[in-house]
């Protein structure tokens, strides 16, 4: 039996974070202000404290997790040809080798080329 690959555009505008990044970013800054401003009389409470921290935590993994997520997906494109729209605008048509995880981005390792999997255009 044989698996084709999915299509699915995860395209982010250069230059800006992951949604979840941006969310845990947004998230430890709240908590901050939260804790700077709290009134004396009555700190955060233990257990209040404790369950940011595992949302935050959660949060994080499952950021991990999508990236291994797609990582894998992304193996299935091993000795296919892709054709990539770079951001400088060319475009690039190779014949995958690898899949590697580069500052927690997938990259596709092309002949003499390393690409950004949401890069892809086209797959051949």
């Amino acid at each position: 039996m044989r698996i084709e690959a999915l299509g699915y555009n995860t395209a982010v505008p250069a230059g800006n974070p992951s949604r979840t990044t941006l969310d845990t970013y947004q998230f430890l800054r709240l908590l901050v202000v939260e804790l700077t401003s709290q009134n004396p009389m009555e700190p955060l409470r233990d257990r209040e404290f404790l369950a940011q921290m595992a949302q935050l935590n959660t949060a994080q993994q499952m950021e991990r997790l999508g990236t291994m997520l797609t990582a894998f997906q992304a193996t299935s494109l091993i000795g296919r040809e892709v054709e990539a729209s770079l951001p400088n605008g060319t475009t690039l048509t190779g014949k995958v080798h690898a899949v590697q995880l580069s500052a927690g981005k997938v990259m596709l390792r092309l002949e003499n080329q390393t690409i950004p999997l949401d890069a892809v255009r086209v797959i051949r």
